[in-house]
Parts: structure tokens; sequence; C-alpha cells
């Protein structure tokens, strides 16, 4: 269980010995702020979410609205695509728009058929090939957090409240004193100090960095249909 927008505010305001009218909107509207700003300095993991419910390709359909067509709420970065097809599922691999342009100027050429690669143009996912049926996308994404608006609703950070009560503080006092536009995700990565550092600690996740490698692993199956592998 998190801490409540009430909590929260009680907090802010003890800091800032004022509850009046302008005060309150101000510290309102500063948590949410705050949060926001921490979201934007790093993805924690209680904002990282798996949907395996809202995402499904259309028959000869190459690009999706990430939120209209797809359905993913208050999407922020996305971390992996998984094709649904039973046997044949497949994490998907991103490869650039401009890779894409290069190599395959004009997709349509390939026909349909499961897709193998994404790409990201602006709020559209780009799949390649052109899906040939109806089926689910797995989306693993990291969201912005909801507004809060209610004294019950909670906040979505574990652990996090005396920075979010912090910078919601330091947001706040410069409302009410117009103290000018300041850079509130610089901030916000100060005062999360040690917090963004425990985060990456994990006990039972070795991250071992992989030398560089420039020989290519050999083609599988029939690579000539790869438009991505150049030799002969």
């Amino acid at each position: 269980m998190t801490t409540t927008y009430g909590e929260l505010k009680r907090q802010v305001f003890l800091k800032l010995q004022s509850s009046d009218g302008v005060t309150r909107l101000a510290v309102e509207q500063a948590i949410n702020e705050a949060q926001k700003n921490i979201a934007r300095v790093k993805d924690f993991d209680e904002l990282v979410v798996l949907d395996t419910t809202n995402a499904f390709t259309d028959i000869n359909k190459k690009s999706y609205h990430i939120e209209t067509d797809l359905l993913l709420v208050r999407p922020k970065d996305i971390y992996s695509i998984r094709y649904m097809d039973a046997e044949n599922s497949r994490k998907l691999d991103y490869v650039h728009p401009r890779e894409i342009d290069d190599q395959i100027p004009y997709t349509e050429i390939f026909g349909t058929g499961r897709p193998s690669w994404y790409t990201v143009r602006g709020l559209y996912i780009e799949l390649f090939r052109i899906p040939n049926a109806v089926k689910p996308l797995y989306i693993s994404h990291s969201q912005w957090p909801a507004i809060l608006t209610q004294d019950s609703d909670e906040t979505p950070y574990c652990d996090l409240d005396d920075v979010i009560v912090a910078l919601a503080t330091d947001i706040a006092r410069a409302t009410v004193e117009e103290g000018g536009v300041t850079n509130w995700s610089q901030r916000a990565r100060l005062l999360l100090g040690e917090a963004t550092a425990e985060e990456t600690v994990r006990p039972d996740q070795t991250f071992i960095a992989q030398p560089f490698n420039a020989k290519a692993p050999p083609p599988l199956g029939q690579y000539w249909l790869n438009p991505f592998i150049k030799r002969r």
C-alpha cells in the first residue's frame, strides 16, 4: 500500500507552513508535477507494465498509434513487443526507422505475413512484415504516473514519499512566491540520489558487458528473404 494524495498534501503543507487557498492549489498541482518529473528521470518498476489485453494487429495494416490503435495506458517508453501466435509466437526486434527506410523503403513489396521487426515513428509503431492476421501483441512499456485528484488516490511510487514531498514543496513555493522557471527534472535527479542507485541493484540479475563483435551471425533459413542481410 502506497501513500495517499491527502497524506502527501498534508506533509507539503507542513513544510510550507501554510494552507490558504492559493497555497492549496499550488500544492495539488506541485505533487502531480513532482511525480511526472520523477518519471522523466527514471522508469521505476512501479510504472513498468506488461499489456497483454489491449493491443492487436490488423490484417494488412502496418502502422499503429500507440494509444488509439494499441490502447496502451499512459505510454512512455516501449521496452519490448511480442507477436503472439501459439507456437509461432516471437519477440519482435527493434530496427531504427532510418535503417528501414534505407533497406526497404517500400515495405509492401514483401507482402504480408508474420512480423519480425518493428520501428517507432513518433506515436506510431510500424511492423514488418505487414501482418496478415489479427493477433495479440504483448507490449512491455513504462507509463507516466496517473494524475492524482482525490485525497484517497495513492501515489504509484513505493518508498519515494520524501522525494515527492521535497520536490513538490520546492515547486509549490516557487509557484506561490513566483520564483520563476526551474529545471525540476534536474532537481528531481538530485533529490532521488541513492534511490536511483538502489533501484539498479538486483541480487538475482548479473549484467555482463558483451564485447563488440563485427562478425555477423550466420543467417538462418531463407536468409535471402531477410532485407537486413546484405551479403550473398
